[in-house]
């Protein structure tokens, strides 16, 4: 049983992947080349890599922590088979992680890791129901579904950057910041309806603007507290906060430009290549952002 539901799985990932257009056999190099990328990471700042791996590797045991599924696994499978499935899949979620780690011998991080994947098989989180208000509006929706997905991990990283202005670390602090921010723009991932164009009477201009103004006020909910915090302590540091709260301000309008551009399908491995890549060096941004707009733009047009 446990060998069938592993098989299952394997396809369902592969089938994931083969719906982005790239053929399997480049699955093995890109996840090569992720690798190197965090290595390269650790090897320049091994603290902030730690962090980032931990994080990364802690919403993803979070959301295999989703009560639905487990709730159907429990029906599936036997106790003992339940809690060896959840245990197979933290450690592969966690095993390249835990490995990248020890090859910086940074044997604590990787020992807390291995130990969140232990104890992340024995729990069940249940997503806040609709009686649990939310600070979002329901149009967008996605901020609704993110957050309830992703609110453990805002709360570490909020725990996180409290320790960072106790220690007076604000290369911490601004590491949290980008952490929410780039936790914002995994909740585009997802399209909507097709209905949900269909019943708008807005221009795809009108409807992306809005879109713009929500998501960026939405996503400032959660980041401009940290940086008022910020700038008032680390008074002579106000500009690096204003670096990141203009990465934000384009990066969020360029997430749902890709969204845009990709609807109806999900967004797949060229739009996340080009959002890394402009993750990793802001001033991109400004050259790519008018371009992938007039595509978003032309895209909408068949469903506005």
């Amino acid at each position: 049983m446990i060998n069938n539901y592993l098989k299952l799985q394997y396809k369902l990932l592969t089938r994931h992947f083969t719906a982005t257009g790239l053929p399997l056999v480049i699955a093995p190099i890109l996840l090569l080349g992720a690798c190197y990328l965090v290595y390269y990471l650790l090897l320049q700042y091994p603290v902030f890599g730690s962090y980032a791996i931990l994080l990364g590797n802690f919403q993803l045991l979070f959301l295999l922590t989703e009560k639905n599924r487990n709730d159907f696994l429990k029906n599936t499978f036997n106790k003992k088979d339940f809690y060896t499935i959840r245990l197979l899949e933290n450690v592969l979620v966690t095993l390249l992680s835990i490995a990248l780690l020890l090859s910086q011998s940074l044997w604590l991080y990787a020992f807390i890791l291995g130990l969140l994947a232990v104890v992340f098989a024995f729990l069940t989180f249940k997503a806040f129901g609709k009686s649990i208000p939310t600070p979002f509006a329901k149009k967008p929706f996605e901020f609704i579904i993110g957050f309830r997905r992703s609110y453990l991990l805002i709360i570490v990283l909020y725990l996180l950057a409290a320790i960072g202005f106790y220690a007076t670390n604000s290369n911490l602090v601004l590491f949290c910041v980008s952490g929410i921010a780039l936790t914002c723009i995994l909740y585009y991932q997802l399209p909507e309806p097709v209905f949900y164009l269909w019943n708008s009477r807005e221009t795809p201009a009108g409807f992306l603007l809005r879109k713009f103004r929500r998501g960026l006020l939405q996503c400032l909910l959660f980041v401009l507290p940290l940086l008022l915090t910020y700038a008032f302590i680390y008074s002579s540091e106000w500009f690096n906060a204003l670096i990141v709260l203009g990465g934000i301000l384009f990066l969020i309008p360029f997430a749902i430009t890709l969204k845009y551009v990709a609807y109806p399908r999900e967004i797949n491995f060229p739009e996340v290549s080009v959002l890394i890549l402009c993750f990793s060096f802001y001033p991109l941004i400004v050259a790519l952002l008018p371009f992938y707009y007039l595509k978003a733009l032309k895209n909408l047009k068949n469903y506005l």
